[in-house]
């Protein structure tokens, strides 16, 4: 089971539209401490669905 609405538990590997569901449900968490919009952001960065800015944390 994959949980996608706790910010406390990493769901493991996201498919592209969960990446970007995702990212939707968590639009007002960061990455510093959401691991699960750190997990769909990784994912659209890897798939090329998203570039990162300089200032942005890996």
């Amino acid at each position: 089971m994959m949980y996608l609405f706790d910010c406390t538990i990493d769901p493991g590997n996201l498919s592209l539209p969960q990446a970007h569901q995702v990212m939707q449900i968590h639009k007002c968490c960061t990455v510093d401490n959401c691991l699960v919009r750190r997990r769909a952001r990784q994912v659209l960065v890897d798939k090329g669905q998203m570039v990162l800015g300089q200032r942005a944390a890996p």
